[in-house]
């Protein structure tokens, strides 16, 4: 398989961590790399330095490739633009990390996709952390749950939402963030459950808090907190590639769309003074 990586600039941490696991943990799989970079770093040149064939234009990289892997994880604002680029023809595309920063690009590259009848998979790498399977194993009913987690809301948030929605489900009715641009709270309203997302803040947030889940269920908590780091990115890119060779999707374009919507009501509904925001 030949599978584009794409970013405003590749010189990041998910892209080098992503190509180590391809040449190593997935070496088995033959898969060759190209990249294609709409603006890149100062310094030294990232596809020289790691052998990577590159694309002088991303209409040029989607015409080599047999899937498109969109990073841009610092850069979530440039993902349409490169989405009304990469999809055409029914080619698996993968948006790494929020599909995009506002719910319209994110209409839009669902529209695009239908259109082309173009798989699209977009995912936090937190949605495959080991210790979230574990707490939801048996599939039982989830009364209740949790996630807490650290970092800015718009560049960090979605890990933390990301777990909440992997241990809630989809489905969610209203959204309310009782907490404060630094330290956010946010309330999921499933109609008979709810959830809350706690992400927070501050210089040694992610040593003391890190991320940490739970979930109710038959009255009783069952709680985790994230520890193998370097295992949910391996998960994360299996899964990548296991989309990419034609397995189907375990979070469909609706779920993607949802939590785009749930990242911006918790902004509507911290400017609207904490008051409920229906998501339809």
């Amino acid at each position: 398989m030949r599978l584009g990586f794409v970013d405003h600039h590749l010189e990041n941490y998910h892209a080098n961590v992503f190509l180590e696991l391809i040449r190593t943990a997935f070496a088995d799989r033959g898969i060759e790399v190209i990249g294609y970079e709409s603006d890149p770093a100062a310094g030294p040149d990232w596809c020289e330095q790691h052998q990577v064939r590159r694309a002088e234009s991303i209409e040029a990289l989607v015409d080599q490739v047999d899937a498109i892997l969109i990073l841009a994880p610092d850069d979530i604002g440039t993902h349409r633009g490169f989405a009304e680029a990469a999809i055409r023809g029914a080619r698996p595309v993968v948006f790494d990390k929020l599909l995009a920063e506002t719910v319209e690009d994110a209409e839009r590259i669902a529209e695009l996709a239908r259109r082309h009848d173009a798989p699209v998979l977009s995912s936090s790498a937190l949605w495959y952390a080991a210790e979230l399977a574990e707490l939801r194993a048996d599939d039982a009913p989830v009364e209740s749950a949790f996630a807490r987690g650290f970092g800015a809301w718009d560049h960090y948030g979605i890990h933390t939402l990301a777990m909440a929605a992997r241990l809630g489900g989809s489905g969610v009715r209203r959204a309310l963030e009782a907490g404060t641009a630094e330290d956010r709270l946010l309330v999921l309203d499933y109609g008979d459950r709810r959830v809350t997302v706690d992400c927070r803040t501050g210089a040694n947030a992610a040593d003391e808090l890190g991320w940490s889940a739970g979930v109710r269920v038959g009255g009783e908590w069952r709680v985790t907190k994230i520890s193998d780091y370097a295992g949910f990115y391996r998960r994360t890119l299996a899964a990548y590639l296991d989309f990419c060779a034609g397995a189907g999707a375990d979070q469909g374009l609706d779920q993607a769309l949802e939590l785009v919507r749930l990242h911006a009501a918790a902004d509507r509904s911290l400017a609207g003074g904490g008051s409920w925001v229906d998501l339809g």
